[in-house]
């Protein structure tokens, strides 16, 4: 089924757009579990917003259309590619993508190969952008650091990342920690508890700062 791009397609070249989210995962469904735990990741260690099929499409709303209105509004397009060279709808998304791209040159198309990937199936028209090689044998940290800074629009930068001052940690460590304790809340957790271990964790972060 073939329908318009909304809005961000008519838009004139360098024209600045505001994006809802940070980056669409564009995937295979054969490889769905690992994109999903890829996503979560992103959103509850870095705090990107990530547009996910699985997360995003409303029951009974057409979904072709909710995925290309996804696309969109994203600032970024991450092609995850596992084993298997793109074909139908998901090299139809990547197709869409680049075409974003070369309406806005600020709109990134990022190539992530997945662990069973093999550099033979990525597509030429994305094989010449950098990416993120998740690859087995891979530096899973680096390729993670890779992507988000992809998703970010920075460069690359050095790797490891530069330790906090003191050596301690950075704050998105402590963010992270925030994080999964609120997370648990749902569990049975007692609010007392999260809030003592709040406390421990905020105090810690302010005496690595000193």
């Amino acid at each position: 089924m073939e329908f318009e791009l909304p809005l961000r397609s008519k838009m004139h070249p360098g024209e600045p757009v505001r994006s809802v989210y940070d980056v669409f995962l564009s995937y295979s469904h054969d490889d769905a579990e690992w994109v999903e735990n890829l996503a979560r990741r992103l959103t509850d260690q870095h705090s990107v917003k990530v547009w996910l099929d699985r997360w995003s499409l409303t029951p009974g709303k057409s979904w072709q259309q909710e995925m290309a209105k996804g696309l969109n509004e994203a600032g970024t397009c991450a092609v995850c590619i596992g084993m298997k060279t793109p074909i139908g709808w998901f090299r139809e998304e990547i197709e869409r993508a680049l075409d974003l791209q070369t309406r806005n040159p600020e709109f990134r198309v990022i190539p992530v190969l997945l662990p069973e990937a093999s550099a033979d199936v990525v597509p030429e028209f994305v094989s010449l952008r950098t990416w993120a090689d998740f690859r087995t044998g891979q530096d899973q940290g680096y390729a993670i650091h890779v992507l988000v800074q992809g998703i970010r629009g920075e460069p690359i930068g050095r790797w490891p990342a530069a330790a906090a001052p003191g050596g301690g940690k950075t704050l998105s460590d402590y963010e992270r920690k925030l994080t999964e304790l609120h997370r648990m809340k749902p569990l049975g957790v007692h609010e007392e508890v999260v809030i003592e271990f709040e406390r421990k964790i905020l105090n810690r972060w302010f005496e690595d700062k000193r």
